[in-house]
């Protein structure tokens, strides 16, 4: 991606749809098309209404367009999907509300951690350094502990869970100074979602932290209201945040997933063979995702040095060991099964 395409994007990060001008509002819509043939006389085709935050050049989005291509090529033409990107339908935040009360079909979620007003134990995925590497992580979100967080966390608060797909590995920026050990962050002003493990994390490092929408980070780190903030690479270079930071710290601190949930109304609505369609799609499309995050975090972090940022690994160790209160609280106040699952995938 180069410097101008970023401006195109970071001037038309506003609404946008694959589908063209059906309009943004109403949920799953069943449309009648042309007969295909003398013998099909219509065919109704369900139109299933998907959204997420990211901008149009993340691999969510790349991954949701595979998912349309095959879902529409897989049922003939009877089933397809409207993508909003940009959080044109809303944040993460409002999006699983909509999800949840059945006025939007589905979303790509930035995180299971956003279920946390609904279960506190969602929060786990914002612990510190749970994982090293990308085969750590999808091994754990692929098998009993992302199960666990399916049957047990997510579902029960409302949705249907298709599939965990995957946001990156999230990373340090600031203006301040490199971080290569916790001390470094001393005095920083960090943005960070609204998340008490979060914020916790900071002030074990011994840094303030701001929660902000990331819709108004740029401009926040442009103003100075913010010295810095954490994001995946993916997030950093299709936001722009390369324009307004000077130090990336690679920290590979926590790993996002990305939540693929229908609403209960629109999962429950089609028949036993199209939600094996949706699944069989999701999961192959979820590759796409995975390929392209992985592929392209060597092109997003030459984006940043091109950029003129100054790129520092940090010492995983001794951040490793000022997160450990971060770890204690959770499992004292949510129990240790999940933390216990994640220790189980992180010695298989």
């Amino acid at each position: 991606m180069n410097k101008g395409e970023d401006e195109h994007e970071k001037e038309n990060f506003k609404s946008r749809s694959l589908s063209g001008n059906d309009g943004i509002f109403g949920s799953l819509r069943r449309e009648e098309q042309a007969p295909a043939s003398d013998t099909d006389s219509s065919a109704e085709q369900i139109v299933i209404k998907i959204s997420h935050q990211n901008a149009i050049t993340h691999p969510t989005q790349k991954g949701l367009e595979k998912f349309k291509e095959l879902l529409e090529e897989r049922s003939g033409g009877t089933m397809t999907c409207d993508i909003y990107d940009s959080a044109v339908l809303g944040n993460d935040t409002s999006n699983l509300q909509q999800v949840i009360a059945g006025s939007l079909d589905a979303a790509m979620i930035m995180g299971a951690d956003i279920w946390q007003g609904y279960d506190k134990r969602a929060m786990i995925e914002n612990l510190p350094f749970m994982f090293s590497t990308y085969e750590e992580a999808r091994a754990a979100w692929d098998g009993e502990f992302g199960q666990y967080m399916k049957e047990n966390v997510l579902e029960p608060c409302g949705g249907h869970v298709v599939d965990f797909w995957e946001n990156g590995f999230r990373h340090f920026t600031n203006n301040v100074r490199p971080l290569v050990v916790p001390s470094d962050c001393a005095g920083i002003k960090f943005r960070t979602a609204d998340n008490p493990l979060r914020l916790m994390m900071f002030e074990e490092f011994g840094s303030s932290a701001i929660v902000l929408a990331f819709s108004e980070l740029y401009s926040a780190l442009q103003q100075g209201t913010v010295d810095g903030e954490e994001n995946p690479l993916s997030n950093i270079v299709s936001s722009c945040f390369y324009e307004v930071q000077k130090y990336l710290s690679l920290s590979n601190h926590i790993y996002s997933t990305s939540v693929f949930v229908f609403s209960d109304k629109c999962w429950n609505s089609l028949t036993e063979e199209q939600q094996k369609l949706v699944y069989e799609c999701a999961e192959e499309a979820k590759q796409v995702t995975r390929d392209l995050t992985e592929s392209m975090d060597k092109e997003y972090l030459q984006t940043c040095i091109d950029a003129g940022m100054e790129v520092n690994e940090i010492d995983v160790e001794a951040f490793r060991e000022a997160s450990q209160p971060v770890w204690d609280y959770y499992e004292s106040e949510y129990g240790s099964e999940l933390g216990d699952l994640v220790r189980s995938a992180q010695a298989s």
